[in-house]
């Protein structure tokens, strides 16, 4: 995509949720900063929405299935319902008993939703403009290579802090391999100049916001 080279992907394992997606490295030169956001975006994104839609559906087989279907299903604790605020606000429209019930209680809930949660919690974690994620390049398309490594110092800093105090066990471990992996900038583009259109600002903005929602946890609950 956008004339760029990559290497072969390498996985990135979690216990938590799966996988956290993969490190792909760049063997050539970004064009232009446009060139490396269209990269960078479409993975994730593209993702999120797809995750999205598997969540919906997840929770709408639910709310649907008869009992007996419902004890063939994964049973989780209502509090992962609440570990996203996108989630959990999803679930408030579509099945609002589920968020009455207390945090410790299982319920059943269809296995869509439980790949479309880690799917988007996936996405959510590499759209953080950090180093070389895939949130990291973008924010380097949008607002230039110096501006963009403040950025992913502080952002690395917020995820350091919400792994060190135990407010997220995903964090710990996606800022281990963020640390290891990914924290340094990507290779230079051969055109740093030419700013992004603001079409593409727009799905910058739409993607942070995005993140935060899926990332910070509903009321009443902790996140991931």
């Amino acid at each position: 995509m956008s004339g760029i080279q990559i290497g072969l992907p390498v996985p990135l394992p979690s216990l938590q949720i799966g996988t956290f997606g993969s490190i792909t490295p760049l063997r050539s030169f970004p064009k232009s900063r446009t060139a490396l956001f269209d990269f960078a975006m479409s993975g994730p994104l593209i993702t999120a929405v797809a995750s999205l839609a598997m969540v919906v559906c997840g929770i709408s087989l639910t709310v649907q299935a008869s009992s007996e279907s419902l004890a063939s299903f994964a049973v989780v604790p209502a509090a992962l319902m609440k570990t996203s605020f996108l989630i959990g606000t999803i679930i408030s429209y579509m099945a609002p008993k589920v968020m009455m019930v207390p945090l410790a209680q299982p319920i059943p809930i269809h296995p869509l939703f439980m790949v479309g949660l880690a799917g988007l919690v996936s996405s959510a974690l590499n759209l953080l403009p950090i180093g070389r994620l895939d949130g990291g390049r973008t924010c380097m398309a949008i607002f230039g290579r110096r501006s963009s490594y403040l950025i992913s110092l502080l952002a690395t800093s917020i995820l350091a802090v919400a792994a060190l105090t135990g407010t997220s066990v995903v964090s710990i471990f996606f800022g281990l391999l963020v640390t290891l992996f990914q924290r340094n900038a990507d290779i230079p583009i051969r055109d740093e100049l030419s700013d992004v259109d603001d079409i593409r600002v727009g799905v910058y903005i739409f993607s942070l916001v995005l993140t935060f929602l899926i990332l910070s946890p509903f009321p009443g609950g902790t996140p991931l």
